[in-house]
C-alpha cells in the first residue's frame, strides 16, 4: 500500500495551486495581490489532504468543482467575470493534470492520482515547469504576431469602471515600473479620466509638477498612485504619475501592466491616446 504523507500532499498542492492561479491571473490580465493567491492555494492544499484521507465524498467531482470555484472567488473576487475566470482556472488545471499523467506514464509510474502520491514530486514539478514554459511561449509568440505594428483597442478596468482607448503598439516603449519591472503603458489623462475619482483627476490637471501632484493625491487619500521615471527624445528625464489597473486587455489579449498618465496627451491629434510597448 502506498503511504501518503500529509505534509508532502499539502506542499505539492500549495505550490501547484499557487502557480495555476498565478497563470490564470496573468492570462486574464487581472491584477491581484499575491497573498490572496497564497491563501487560496493554502486552502487548496488543505483540501487535498482532506480528500486524500476523507473518502469518496470529499474527492467527488462536485466537491472538487465547488472548491475550485471558491478558490477562484477568493483570488479574483465575486464579479460578473468570476465564471469565466473559474472556467479558465479549471481548463488550466485539466491541461496540467493531463501533462502530469502523460509524464507519469512515460516514467512508468502509477496514474491513479497526481495529487496524493501516485506520481512522484519530481514528475509533478517537472511537468509543471514544462507546461508553464510551453504555455507561456506559445501565448507570447501568438500575441506578438497578432499585435505587431499599428494600433489596437486597449480596455482598462479600475475601481469598477472600464474605458476603452486606442493604443499605439510601439516597439520602442521599454518603460517599466521601478519596483517589480512591470511594463508601463502611457495614456493621455483625458483618455483614462473616466476611470479616476473626480478629485484625483482634478489634482492631476491642476498640478503641473508631477511630484506635487503625487503628494497632493496622497494627502487626499488616493494611495493607488506612484511615480514612474522616464526619459524620451528631447526630454532627458522626468516622472509620470501611474496606477495599476484591475485589468487590461489589448486587442482581446490579457495585458499585465501599469498605466502612466501623460498630462500633455499621448498621441494627441495622431489617432491614438495610449502607447503600449510590444
Amino acid at each position: 500500500m502506498k503511504v501518503i504523507y500529509a505534509d508532502e500532499v499539502f506542499l505539492l498542492n500549495l505550490l501547484v495551486d499557487y502557480l495555476l492561479l498565478l497563470v490564470t491571473a496573468r492570462l486574464a490580465g487581472c491584477a491581484v495581490r499575491r497573498r490572496r493567491i497564497w491563501a487560496a492555494a493554502a486552502a487548496g492544499g488543505l483540501y487535498a489532504v482532506a480528500a486524500a484521507v476523507g473518502g469518496r465524498f470529499l474527492s467527488s467531482l462536485a466537491v472538487k468543482l465547488l472548491m475550485g470555484g471558491l478558490m477562484a472567488a477568493a483570488v479574483f473576487g465575486v464579479s460578473a467575470r468570476l465564471a469565466r475566470l473559474a472556467l479558465l482556472f479549471f481548463s488550466l488545471s485539466a491541461a496540467f493534470a493531463g501533462a502530469v499523467m502523460a509524464g507519469a506514464m512515460i516514467r512508468g509510474e502509477g496514474v491513479g492520482s497526481a495529487y496524493v502520491g501516485a506520481v512522484s514530486p519530481v514528475s509533478l514539478l517537472a511537468a509543471f515547469a514544462a507546461f508553464y514554459a510551453l504555455f507561456t511561449a506559445a501565448f507570447s509568440s501568438l500575441a506578438r504576431r497578432k499585435l505587431r505594428g499599428g494600433t489596437a483597442p486597449l480596455a482598462l478596468t479600475w475601481g469598477g469602471r472600464t474605458v476603452t482607448v486606442t493604443a499605439l503598439l510601439d516597439t520602442g516603449n521599454a518603460l517599466r515600473t521601478p519596483s517589480g519591472g512591470l511594463p508601463v503603458t502611457v495614456c493621455a489623462l483625458e483618455a483614462v479620466e473616466p476611470l479616476l475619482p473626480r478629485e484625483a483627476a482634478a489634482i492631476l490637471r491642476r498640478e503641473a509638477d508631477v511630484s506635487q501632484a503625487l503628494l497632493a493625491l496622497s494627502r487626499a487619500g488616493f494611495s493607488g498612485f506612484f511615480p514612474v521615471p522616464y526619459a524620451a527624445v528631447g526630454n532627458p528625464g522626468g516622472i509620470l504619475a501611474a496606477f495599476r489597473p484591475d485589468g487590461a486587455r489589448l486587442g482581446g489579449r490579457a495585458l499585465d501592466c501599469a498605466v502612466a498618465i501623460d498630462p500633455a496627451g499621448a498621441g494627441q491629434g495622431q489617432g491614438y491616446t495610449a502607447i503600449v510597448g510590444v
